[in-house]
């Protein structure tokens, strides 16, 4: 049962993110050279106080949903000790001006040109958001996790754990010794490791393309087999047929091209068991929010994200839909959206997608 001193101690833990991470947005802004405004159409646009009132009710959310027993709350091992932890913020200010140099330039395809990447889908071996290296290296792993949250002054992780929230449910009644879970495109694996910490015995696969993000995932980690991680692509996915309980994705179909997240649907769908659960995490789109499209419009131009747009107006259950999952709920949640879908009784996965490596 939470205390009182525990949701001191969460409030402490997370203004004191809010304010670290907030510090080093406004320090970046000073020293990267301004970027002309994009000809884009003046969407409407949030302003700071609506924001704050956002994250705020997000950090309210959270600690509701642990208060409840939903999920754990972050722990001293979900986060760097203070000499890692500056380690990180020097490691993100020097990178930032090659990242401005790149914005300015206009340069995004530096992994393409290096043949130790031929291997890899051609949608995947770019710049996103302008970084070093793309996804590719063991310094961009070490930069991502500090990169998104200042992006997010702080809340990155917040609205990744409501995502646990489904599963919690899901799994509410059921032995987790016997279900897994598959996080596609896992990253440095945040979302798993907030998993593993509310259900240590359920079992958890985290899947991604990038091999040095794999091992900053299994170094976060620990050393246990109740986590596996592979390396292999969402959309071609080496699981067998209704296999798995739960398929995740966080903050990861906003970076396919359309037919890529097709195939990547039509996967999740094959691989799931029939009474199995698909949970995405993603970007808000302006549906969900019309009076901030205008922000949404803006966020590829500054960052790099070259199917952002296209997915930030298309109809994302579609590709669900078209593989036999309907949608049973999408809860906003700040700057993204938890979006959950379940197999029509009766209804079969559609056959995976095939030759989706452009």
């Amino acid at each position: 049962m939470v205390t009182v001193l525990d949701r001191l101690a969460y409030t402490v833990r997370q203004s004191a993110r809010v304010a670290w991470y907030t510090g080093h947005y406004w320090a970046g802004r000073r020293l990267l050279q301004p970027m002309p405004r994009p000809d884009l159409p003046s969407g409407p646009m949030p302003d700071r106080k609506a924001l704050g009132a956002e994250m705020r009710a997000l950090f309210e959310t959270d600690w509701q949903n642990i208060a409840a027993g939903l999920y754990a709350a972050p722990g001293p091992e979900h986060e760097s000790g203070t000499l890692a932890t500056l380690e990180s913020s020097l490691r993100y200010f020097r990178d930032l001006p090659r990242v401005d140099r790149r914005r300015h330039a206009g340069i995004n395809d530096e992994p393409a040109q290096d043949p130790a990447h031929s291997h890899l889908p051609r949608y995947y071996r770019q710049n996103f958001h302008f970084q070093s290296d793309g996804w590719l290296s063991a310094e961009s792993a070490a930069l991502y996790d500090t990169q998104v949250e200042v992006l997010f002054t702080g809340s990155a992780d917040a609205m990744r754990r409501q995502g646990l929230v489904p599963i919690a449910h899901h799994v509410a009644g059921r032995d987790t010794r016997l279900m897994r879970l598959l996080d596609i495109g896992c990253g440095t694996g945040r979302f798993l490791s907030f998993a593993h910490a509310s259900w240590p015995a359920l079992r958890l696969i985290g899947l991604d393309l990038s091999l040095p993000y794999l091992t900053h995932a299994r170094e976060a980690i620990g050393d246990t087999r109740r986590v596996q991680l592979v390396e292999a692509a969402g959309e071609t996915l080496p699981f067998a047929d209704a296999s798995l309980d739960v398929v995740t994705s966080v903050f990861l179909l906003h970076e396919l091209p359309k037919k890529i997240r097709a195939g990547l649907a039509a996967e999740m769908a094959r691989v799931l068991k029939p009474d199995g659960i698909v949970v995405i995490v993603d970007s808000l789109q302006k549906s969900d929010r019309p009076d901030w499209a205008g922000l949404l419009d803006l966020f590829p131009h500054y960052f790099y994200e070259p199917y952002y747009a296209e997915y930030a107006a298309c109809d994302l259950a579609a590709p669900f839909a078209a593989a036999g999952l309907r949608q049973v709920s999408s809860t906003p949640a700040f700057f993204s959206k938890v979006m959950v879908f379940a197999r029509d009784a009766g209804m079969t996965s559609a056959a995976s997608a095939t030759s989706l490596n452009d």
